[in-house]
């Protein structure tokens, strides 16, 4: 029988009890001080028996007579309301839930007002259940749960196919088309998953069609963006060509057939320091502002400030201010001097250019912040 909580049984039991259950054998000799010195195997000490589980029971020494011994009197039964019979039996019941916590597999008993724990014969399944794991979780005979092989217990994942070997799950994923119901998912596509669409069908209207890469329906007449569309229901495969400054992926896009720095553009623009989503101007194609970077343009060239480079604001990617030069034509500034006399020319700032220090400016002069001509 298992234990419950209990008052601690020295308090109830008489000492005379207690004597008689440790006996020379389970004595308490090792503190005694008069025997100090003695060799400890002639003290009688002794291991305390493990605690057996049972109420109706105080533990003595291991592997001795009194590892285990029922007294009368001690509490057991939920709550410690009951009391312990000199058979070792919970007595005083009148249902079967004042015995202790029933299990499926160990429930209690009352049987003329003494508790028994029985045990649900072995192979009995359990009320509770891991559904779809090809298990089945079962009494072992003895109090205890197992489990057991289950092969109808298949599991059931849409877009799966399913089954149960030797109390294993495996699956594949369903064909592509096969019916199912995740989400907004209406049909499998075939890599097992349940998505809105595979094809045109599937979205079921005139005029709604399918994404093959998000599988999602969507229609040129929506207001968004969405499906293959590169702008609001524009672009893409199903829908019209965008006008020029809609948002486009490739020139086919795009009405003007140019599409350049995302944008449906006015000409290819693909020169350097040419950009077609300049503020306040998208979908027509102009220089970069002077010093401004280019990070894209040809065939995955650029014009970057990092790599000594900028902009003429003239179309052209030259050398950037304070970068070696040999000639005026070298820099974005159209500027090369040595205007602190150092022997080495570098590109500097012209006339109209914001300035600091007159040294920063090719004619070495800077007035009210201002290169000088």
């Amino acid at each position: 029988m298992r234990r419950t909580n209990r008052a601690t049984w020295i308090l109830l039991v008489p000492m005379a009890v207690l004597g008689l259950m440790q006996g020379p054998g389970c004595s308490n000799e090792a503190e005694d001080i008069d025997r100090n010195g003695e060799n400890t195997a002639l003290k009688g000490e002794c291991k305390l028996a493990a605690d057996d589980g049972d109420p109706c029971t105080v533990e003595g020494c291991e592997g001795q007579p009194n590892a285990h011994v029922k007294v009368a009197g001690l509490p057991c039964g939920t709550n410690n309301a009951l009391k312990c019979n000199a058979n070792g039996q919970c007595t005083g019941c009148t249902s079967p839930d004042q015995c202790g916590e029933s299990t499926d597999c160990a429930p209690y008993a009352c049987n003329s007002g003494v508790c028994t724990l029985t045990f649900t014969p072995s192979g009995t399944p359990v009320p509770a259940q891991v559904p779809g794991d090809c298990q089945q979780i079962q009494c072992d005979g003895n109090g205890e749960e197992t489990t057991a092989n289950d092969n109808s217990d298949v599991p059931s994942t849409a877009c799966q196919l399913s089954s149960c070997v030797g109390g294993t799950p495996t699956s594949m994923p369903a064909a592509q088309g096969t019916p199912c119901s995740v989400g907004n998912g209406k049909s499998c596509d075939g890599e097992g998953n349940c998505v809105e669409c595979n094809t045109d069908a599937d979205c079921g209207v005139a005029g709604i069609h399918c994404d093959p890469k998000s599988n999602t329906c969507f229609s040129c007449t929506d207001g968004i963006r969405n499906g293959d569309e590169s702008d609001s229901d524009c672009g893409g495969n199903r829908c019209p060509k965008c006008t020029q400054g809609k948002s486009c992926n490739t020139g086919g896009d795009c009405t003007t057939a140019n599409c350049a720095d995302g944008a449906c553009c006015s000409s290819p623009c693909s020169g350097p320091c040419l950009a077609c989503d300049l503020p306040g101007f998208v979908g027509e194609c102009n220089p970069i502002e002077k010093y401004g970077e280019d990070s894209s343009y040809g065939n995955g060239m650029s014009c970057l400030n990092a790599a000594g480079l900028a902009c003429s604001a003239a179309a052209s990617c030259l050398q950037a201010l304070n970068t070696s030069c040999a000639s005026n034509g070298d820099c974005a500034s159209l500027r090369c001097a040595d205007p602190d006399n150092n022997g080495q020319k570098t590109c500097v700032k012209g006339p109209g250019d914001p300035c600091n220090q007159p040294v920063e400016c090719f004619n070495n002069t800077c007035t009210n912040g201002v290169c000088g001509p």
